[in-house]
């Protein structure tokens, strides 16, 4: 570690701090207002409100969570939340316990990443992969990413006091500083293995040696916990280039051209997930070239070089990496040590984008229709599917295949069933005695259907049969020889890359003179779903409705609409889309951490200070330092507290990010990185530092050889 440190120090001192011209990636986006401009989060959606209007916060932890899980379907695992525990992690609450009791007192993060409830209303909130809490109790603090709907955007909130015997108060935090690590402006997570995490060995290990229950939480887990959290910032990161390419790539040349463009990618995405998600045939289809040839050319227009889809995932990092095998584990009061990011590591270096999206042919058009249907709920989809099952005498058409049968020990039926064209069907059925007019017989209840391809090669996956008991049609009345099944796969219809629905299978029985046959039924049933859409069209052409207009697409907005078109209903009365809880009156908005106006303006020696630190540490906060909040003295002295700190972190603008042990400071990610290295506010604030450390008896040159984590620690209390 010396070694390396001078090494660090020779290329510092022996050159100039230079113009860094390779970045890895720009921020996705520009910060915007710390304050929402119309929308609320969807944390404070799920939450009641006082007569007051301020939220009500349940307290303790595990109370915040049950609240969150009524929303949710508890069959899925973890009642659809996850859950883990990061004792040394990357958050700027890590080092509120200290270090030493990082393991007394970890930090929680819970992530939705299930589905609302199958009964759940037309209207109900859609959580999953859009709101994220973490806890740390020392800290009193609660930290909340949760999706805006109506300003297609991620809030960044922090709620203070959130400790027994106390009013928790909830705020927006500073997108400027949260954009510094969360350059997606939108949830981050660690890549696999999740090595933080308590579904590490060696971390849970030591979780476990402390004894605690850890607010009775279920955190003994393994690595599928993790890989959820993981899979939903996934997600969540295609929710701005969705909405861009939705306003933006849809911008036609007409007002018309747009709204019939996002008409197109609705239907298709409502298609997919209709489908099974399974892909969806954009060709032969009449109305596509609405969709596809204005996108594209647009998608040219704007993004010649492509969308960069940015990167939610930092770097796996394994807090005791360094330990050689055998090596005893860190006592308690060397944890800070381990505790410290290296550059590698740091969520603030700058990512490379995920991957590009070209937009030059239909590949790009179908990834985005995968990304549009993330928008609606799995019972959302439940119930158009329901609704359209019901609707009256769609058209059928029937797919027929021979099929040889096979007994297996008079308990199950096995088919294997060709048609024209490479159709194939591989089934199995049960067997049971049963009586039937009088006589004893053999029948069949439920079965599966293991392979179907569908003539065109159209294959489809396992799909359950269930006997139709007293159904006649065309091909005869059910009985021994005429069978009739049901098809669903969990409890939903299956449907073809068309989009008809599989919906009834006729089996005839062999007979010493012509084998079984499987007529497979298919309904075109999408007919009164793309009647909802074009009514919303014209809707939204006529101005009465806005769903379809140059918006942020809102699934309220869109499926309100549709439903009452469907005929889908609360009970007997119409639906009426539950709206959104009245937004909060504009006393009850406030930022988490506001920065008080000074009355007198900043002296000469700190100007340089203010001008490249107060967006991140104006404010009275102990994560980030607030080192700029109160009178001059208190500046001064604070800044002199964090010298060694801040003039290590400075001198990292003079490296390539590849040699850097530590990101400099401003952050990569910060709008002003760039011009800082060549402003005259640099050498101004490293003569600074450096006079307070010469006048403690300290060195520029005796720092650097230091590891970062033994310098004084930049801490100023919260007031």
């Amino acid at each position: 570690m010396v070694r390396s440190t001078s090494r660090l120090a020779v290329l510092l001192l022996g050159s100039t701090l230079h113009v860094m011209t390779a970045r890895a990636a720009l921020p996705a986006e520009a910060p915007g207002s710390d304050l929402p401009p119309s929308g609320q989060s969807l944390f404070e959606l799920v939450l009641d409100r006082n007569t007051d209007g301020t939220l009500q916060i349940p307290f303790p932890f595990t109370a915040l969570l049950q609240r969150i899980a009524l929303q949710l379907d508890a069959r899925e695992p973890g009642g659809g939340l996850s859950v883990v525990l990061i004792p040394l992690g990357r958050s700027l609450q890590r080092h509120a316990a200290g270090d030493v009791e990082a393991f007394r007192y970890p930090r929680v993060v819970a992530a939705v990443t299930g589905e609302p409830p199958p009964h759940a209303l037309p209207g109900h909130r859609y959580l999953k992969d859009r709101l994220y809490v973490a806890y740390h109790e020392k800290a009193a603090a609660l930290e909340v990413i949760s999706y805006n709907e109506i300003d297609a955007r991620f809030e960044f909130q922090l709620v203070h006091d959130y400790r027994a015997a106390a009013t928790p108060v909830i705020g927006h935090a500073s997108r400027t500083l949260c954009l510094a690590c969360h350059h997606n402006a939108a949830p981050i997570f660690s890549r696999q293995s999740w090595d933080e995490t308590s579904a590490s060995p060696p971390v849970a290990e030591r979780l476990a040696a402390t004894g605690l229950p850890y607010y009775g939480l279920q955190w003994r887990h393994g690595v599928d916990v993790p890989d959820a959290i993981d899979a939903a910032t996934l997600r969540a990161n295609l929710f701005a280039t969705t909405q861009r390419l939705w306003r933006e790539g849809c911008a036609g040349a007409s007002r018309e051209t747009a709204i019939a463009c996002r008409a197109e990618a609705l239907r298709q995405a409502l298609r997919y997930r209709l489908g099974g998600s399974r892909p969806v045939a954009l060709e032969n289809q009449p109305d596509l070239h609405r969709l596809v040839q204005p996108l594209l050319a647009t998608w040219q227009q704007r993004w010649p070089a492509g969308l960069e889809i940015p990167d939610p995932q930092i770097p796996n990092r394994q807090p005791f990496a360094a330990l050689v095998g055998g090596e005893r584990a860190p006592a308690d009061a060397e944890l800070p040590r381990f505790a410290d990011i290296g550059a590698a590591f740091d969520p603030l270096a700058l990512r490379p984008p995920l991957e590009r999206w070209h937009g030059r042919n239909t590949a790009d058009v179908s990834r985005f229709i995968h990304a549009l249907s993330l928008f609606f709920s799995r019972t959302d989809i439940a119930l158009i599917d329901r609704q359209l099952a019901a609707a009256p005498s769609p058209p059928v058409t029937e797919v027929d295949f021979s099929c040889t049968e096979r007994e297996i020990a008079g308990q199950r039926l096995d088919l294997d069933c060709s048609a024209p064209d490479g159709g194939r069907l591989l089934a199995r059925i049960g067997l049971q005695p049963q009586v039937m007019n009088g006589r004893m017989n053999v029948g069949m209840s439920s079965g599966t259907i293991d392979r179907l391809v569908m003539p065109g090669n159209d294959s489809m996956g396992t799909i359950e049969m269930e006997r139709s008991q007293g159904h006649g049609n065309a091909h005869g009345a059910d009985d021994a020889r005429n069978i009739h099944f049901a098809l669903q796969r969990d409890g939903s219809s299956v449907r073809t890359a068309s989009g008809q629905a599989i919906r009834r299978l006729h089996l005839t029985r062999a007979t010493a003179t012509a084998p079984a046959r499987a007529l497979v039924q298919l309904a075109a049933d999408l007919g009164p779903l793309d009647q909802a859409i074009e009514a919303l069209e014209r809707a939204t052409l006529a101005g009465t409705s806005d769903a379809l207009d140059d918006m942020p697409l809102r699934r309220g907005a869109v499926l309100g609409p549709l439903f009452d078109d469907l005929g889908i209903r609360h009970s007997t009365t119409p639906s009426a889309w539950v709206s959104p809880s009245p937004y909060p009156a504009p006393s009850t908005i406030r930022l988490a951490d506001p920065i008080t106006p000074r009355a007198a303006p900043w002296p000469p020696d700190l100007l340089a200070f203010v001008r490249q630190c107060s967006q991140c540490h104006a404010a009275a906060t102990e994560f980030p330092p607030g080192f700029l909040h109160g009178d001059d003295a208190q500046v001064r002295s604070q800044i002199t507290g964090c010298a060694e700190r801040m003039l290590y972190r400075l001198e990292m603008n003079g490296l390539p990010p590849a040699a850097r042990p530590k990101t400099p400071m401003p952050p990569p990610a910060a709008a002003h990185a760039d011009s800082f290295i060549r402003s005259t506010d640099l050498p101004l604030m490293r003569t600074a530092l450096e006079g307070m450390l010469a006048a403690s008896g300290a060195s520029r040159t005796a720092l650097l050889v230091r590891p970062y984590a033994t310098l004084a620690p930049c801490t100023t209390a919260r007031h």
